[in-house]
């Protein structure tokens, strides 16, 4: 798949923004090949596999903090690559902002 391609379904089945697909692209076509396979499946099919990395799968990630599917999998990416920094970042306590 080109990055014309990629980009296009990012716009039009993920609901990303033209703003915003070029840097979700980049980041997709940088995947290893574990990662880049598992997308694809996950693009073609539908279903999101077991593929983990430090522990964690996409199903894990999305439990933890909720997100767009493949923002959990540009965050499986990122803990290959940075995996203190990025289970630092899945371990953060967030606050909601709540009116007193």
């Amino acid at each position: 798949m080109n990055k014309k391609q990629l980009r296009e379904i990012l716009v039009e089945k993920c609901d990303y923004k033209n703003s915003q697909v070029d840097g979700v692209v980049d980041k997709i076509l940088k995947f290893p090949p574990d990662i880049a396979a598992a997308f694809s499946k996950w693009l073609d099919t539908g279903e999101i596999d077991g593929t983990s990395v430090e522990g964690y799968t996409v199903q894990a990630i999305i439990e933890k903090r909720p997100m767009k599917v493949v923002s959990a999998y540009i965050t499986l990416d990122w803990l290959g690559r940075e995996p203190e920094m990025a289970k630092e970042a899945l371990d953060e306590v967030y606050f909601e902002n709540t009116s007193f």
